[in-house]
């Protein structure tokens, strides 16, 4: 069945640029929420880059790049109908995945255009998006002849985080453990709890991911384990680290209520399932907690990091999620050797930062490529909590764009 709305807006499109190009005429766009961009380049997508990308741009200027955030930035709603260029309407992505998505449904993909993420009714029209942020790589979707690119920004790791601090049940969470050798197989604490389901007893104290409310078997302690909503780059990569594929009954991606599940979605890096849960704990990215500790869109709501014990090496080491004198204060940035870490992206077409193309885009790539617009602002990178790849820590420098990190090769 042809989408006549679909249809319609596209041809709509193609007369509004046209008549610019016969006037020379730079038309506007309709304004967005407060905290939402008006600009040339539009970008959609992840939770845990929005604000350093956000901050990125803004310091690029001139309006060349608008990053809309995950869910709006005012009502806090998610999917609501965003107009980030004139004759473009779409619900907005929240999240990693979905921003892919709607990249891909924007470049006339019709794998992408039939499977439309949950909710999304209003697709967005051709050309209305010209980047995606991912907190995740390719993953599966790795193809060297790949229509898309995920090209690397900067450094994030990503920690388990409670509302304890200071107190018995803190230092319990800070003698978790994490085998980085074998995410399937490995023994950790962590991946027990979250992969296995297995109750684990910690400085005497059990606590059992299977049991909800006390009193539990045996008087164990219930601890609630949270996964980020559906679609989020950080919920993808945290199962990946823990070697879980189907997502088991007792990984929970809605709040506790006191009777089952079914309360608030959990919005990643954002401590209000934990604020109103002391058994609950939650993958949450060292970057974004530093950067809303440093006053950029904090919604920790008390939200603690926590160590995570490397029981892959010998003697165990202790690795700490920030720098300086954690636990008992919490006052250092990211810690850029932490055990579980991750590059961050940005997602655009190849063919549109491949020097030499038909198709390049020098302003796509004035602002993604190597040594270019957002890899030279590493002040506002390492504001917003972020680490550099100056130094390829995990393999890829900002701004490179290479055929290992290409995507979707149907395309």
């Amino acid at each position: 069945m042809i989408n006549t709305k679909r249809l319609v807006r596209r041809l709509m499109v193609s007369g509004i640029a046209a008549a610019t190009v016969a006037t020379g005429l730079v038309l506007g766009v309709a304004g967005p929420a407060s905290a939402d961009p008006v600009s040339d380049l539009v970008g959609v997508g992840s939770d845990t880059t929005q604000d350093v990308v956000n901050g990125a741009g803004d310091a690029i200027g001139l309006g060349v790049v608008g990053s809309w955030d995950a869910i709006d930035p005012n009502t806090k709603a998610q999917h609501a109908v965003i107009t980030p260029k004139r004759g473009c309407s779409f619900n907005r992505p929240n999240g990693s995945g979905q921003g892919v998505t709607a990249l891909r449904q924007s470049g006339n993909v019709a794998a992408a255009i039939a499977a439309p993420f949950a909710d999304e009714v209003d697709l967005p029209e051709l050309g209305c998006i010209d980047f995606a942020r991912s907190s995740s790589d390719p993953g599966s979707n790795q193809s060297n002849t790949g229509r898309w690119v995920y090209i690397p920004f900067a450094l994030d790791a990503v920690g388990v985080a409670s509302s304890h601090f200071g107190d018995a049940t803190a230092a319990n969470y800070n003698a978790l453990s994490y085998d980085p050798t074998n995410a399937a197989t490995g023994t950790g604490t962590l991946q027990r709890l979250y992969r296995d389901g297995q109750a684990v007893t910690i400085n005497g104290t059990t606590y059992d991911p299977q049991c909800n409310a006390t009193p539990c078997t045996g008087g164990a302690t219930p601890i609630h384990l949270y996964i980020p909503q559906n679609g989020s780059g950080t919920r993808s990569f945290w199962l990946s680290k823990l070697g879980i594929g189907t997502v088991p009954a007792w990984l929970h991606d809605h709040a506790w209520t006191g009777t089952d599940y079914n309360g608030a979605l959990v919005e990643e890096h954002d401590g209000t399932v934990l604020q109103n849960d002391p058994n609950g704990i939650a993958p949450f990215s060292i970057a974004q907690w530093v950067s809303q500790r440093n006053g950029h869109s904090d919604r920790r709501h008390g939200a603690h990091l926590h160590s995570l014990v490397n029981v892959g090496v010998t003697p165990n080491v202790t690795s700490n999620p920030l720098a300086g004198n954690f636990p008992t204060v919490e006052t250092g940035g990211l810690n850029a050797t932490f055990i579980i870490r991750r590059e961050v992206f940005n997602v655009v077409e190849w063919k549109k930062v491949n020097v030499g193309n038909a198709a390049f885009d020098a302003k796509l790539y004035s602002v993604f490529g190597p040594g270019q617009g957002l890899c030279g602002k590493s002040s506002v990178i390492l504001s917003y909590g972020f680490g550099l790849l100056n130094a390829a820590p995990l393999g890829h420098t900002c701004g490179a764009i290479v055929d290992s990190l290409r995507a979707y090769g149907t395309d």
